[in-house]
């Protein structure tokens, strides 16, 4: 703003290179460009590097995993698609949680034998009547202190055993291999239990082993691949 009288003062040219230029020959920000005027060759080759998203080619997609999409999954810092689990593996799933069912089911008879006297004295009475047998093995359990150890002992892993059978239960749905894995493992290990089988427990081996036969056939082994490939594709 000037007075009367007084004449506007030019704004000084600045130098090239000096603050407030971007580039030497490039307009100040709030000044328009002279006519005519061409950007330099660095100022070209910079606004032609930013290539649009639609001129990139399209990534690589994998089994149950579309690919990339604009602003969708698969882009960074967004999760990736979910594989859905085939039936058969949402099958053995359940018989897998009914086997989880059956050992609450055995936990709570034991809390019951270890807090109620009168279920207490029959259990042990069918015990004994079952080691007449063997002399040896009567009289060792015959301790009360023994027995009530004993008892303890088998609640304790009866419900570490069902919390586990539900959690392997949810991780399979979910695609864990490790899962899996785990579940054959115990299958092959619970087969020592039918030295004494009980009818509770043919019953809880028999809905381990269906359903690790399921969970290692096809269409239950793609969907833990795919899930494997998907894991890896989001820790890049």
């Amino acid at each position: 703003m000037t007075t009367p009288g007084e004449e506007p003062q030019e704004q000084p040219t600045p130098l090239p290179g000096s603050y407030g230029e971007i580039a030497p020959g490039v307009p100040r920000y709030g000044q328009y460009a002279p006519e005519g005027w061409d950007p330099p060759q660095d100022v070209k080759d910079a606004q032609n590097a930013n290539t649009p998203a639609s001129a990139l080619p399209p990534s690589p997609s994998y089994p149950g995993f579309g690919g990339a999409q604009a602003g969708g999954p698969g882009m960074a810092g967004a999760p990736l698609e979910r594989v859905a689990a085939p039936r058969q593996v949402s099958l053995a799933a359940r018989l897998i949680q009914l086997a989880g069912v059956l050992q609450t089911i055995s936990a709570v008879v034991l809390l019951f034998v270890l807090f109620v006297p009168s279920v207490k004295a029959v259990m042990l009475d069918a015990f004994r009547t079952a080691m007449a047998g063997n002399p040896a093995l009567a009289e060792a359990y015959s301790d009360p202190a023994l027995i009530n150890t004993a008892l303890y002992l088998a609640f304790v892993l009866s419900l570490a055993m069902a919390v586990v059978y539900f959690w392997l239960a949810y991780k399979i749905r979910r695609g864990a291999n490790w899962a899996r894995t785990t579940a054959l493992v115990l299958a092959c290990l619970s087969l020592f239990l039918l030295a004494q089988p009980s009818p509770l427990a043919i019953v809880q081996i028999g809905l381990g082993a269906v359903a690790v036969l399921m969970l290692f056939r096809s269409p239950a082994k793609e969907f833990f691949r795919a899930h494997k490939a998907n894991r890896g594709q989001r820790g890049r």
